[in-house]
């Protein structure tokens, strides 16, 4: 969902940019040391940036991390990659042991969480941005809504207890309100198809804005770039829109981490957590992010 904050300034020009630019101000990032970051995998042409949604309205409260996607732009190969990792694993974070990844961020917020994806994984984080959900609702109530080409009888199960009521079929219409609820969904369903459903909204929501009017874009931008937590500097998020524009007409990839075969299920402190094989998964973000 936070992909499209790096889309805006591609699409409305540097003029109008630099003017919506002013109301956005970055945060620090300082890298704790934990890891050296000469041993991770990075690549001149590769960009990361982890893309945190938060379970609650309020970024500058302790939660639990909900989504954590890492957005590598691919200057050489002109792509953007987006690899999801899994709230439910059970990794090493720095200070506290092992337990579930979400809980870096109730711990002590984006660079705790950082510094465990990087530990665990191996794959350098250049920049993280972190939202609530109000302004996810915002973004997709800026873009006129999104169109979700499949609905199947146990989403729509799942959205009902919520108190969203659709029929299941083809390009059934969200708005903001009910989109939210539908990236939710867990009950009926695994995390991993929460996480597809996550990606795919991103995808829903970059191909509307290319048909949003300007003006409409504009007033989202003016809007948004005051809430979001971003530690990637002014005069940078230009110079990334620039690099996204040429990825918005090839296909965006997708990766999930795990990945298929590589985890099991299993019970620590009373915790339902997923076992990881890191070896195999290092591999696949390797391959993924930086084989082209």
């Amino acid at each position: 969902m936070l992909l499209f904050c790096f889309i805006l300034p591609s699409l409305i020009g540097y003029g109008v940019y630099k003017k919506i630019i002013s109301a956005y101000e970055p945060v620090a990032m300082n890298k704790s040391g934990v890891v050296d970051q000469s041993s991770l995998m990075h690549s001149g042409s590769v960009y990361n940036v982890l893309l945190m949604g938060v379970d609650q309205a309020d970024v500058d409260s302790a939660t639990r991390s909900d989504s954590m996607i890492l957005m590598s732009v691919d200057k050489r190969s002109r792509q953007i990659k987006l690899t999801t990792f899994m709230r439910d694993m059970y990794v090493t974070i720095p200070g506290y042991g092992e337990t579930k990844l979400n809980h870096a961020c109730m711990y002590e917020g984006p660079q705790l969480t950082i510094d465990t994806i990087e530990l665990n994984f191996g794959v350098r984080i250049d920049a993280y941005a972190k939202i609530g959900y109000d302004i996810f609702i915002e973004l997709v109530n800026g873009v006129g809504g999104i169109t979700v080409p499949q609905l199947d009888e146990t989403e729509c199960r799942a959205l009902a207890e919520e108190g969203v009521h659709k029929e299941p079929g083809i390009n059934v219409y969200f708005t903001g309100e009910e989109a939210i609820k539908y990236v939710r969904i867990r009950h009926w369903q695994s995390d991993f198809a929460r996480t597809e459903r996550q990606r795919k909204v991103i995808t829903l929501i970059i191909d509307q804005a290319k048909k949003t009017p300007p003006h409409k874009l504009i007033a989202l931008a003016e809007s948004i770039a005051s809430k979001i937590e971003c530690t990637i500097p002014k005069n940078d998020l230009w110079k990334l829109a620039l690099s996204i524009l040429p990825c918005l007409f090839n296909e965006i990839k997708q990766q999930q981490i795990p990945a298929d075969g590589t985890w099991s299920d299993a019970t620590r402190d009373s915790l339902m957590v997923l076992l990881v094989d890191f070896e195999q998964n290092k591999t696949i973000i390797k391959n993924f992010i930086y084989g082209g």
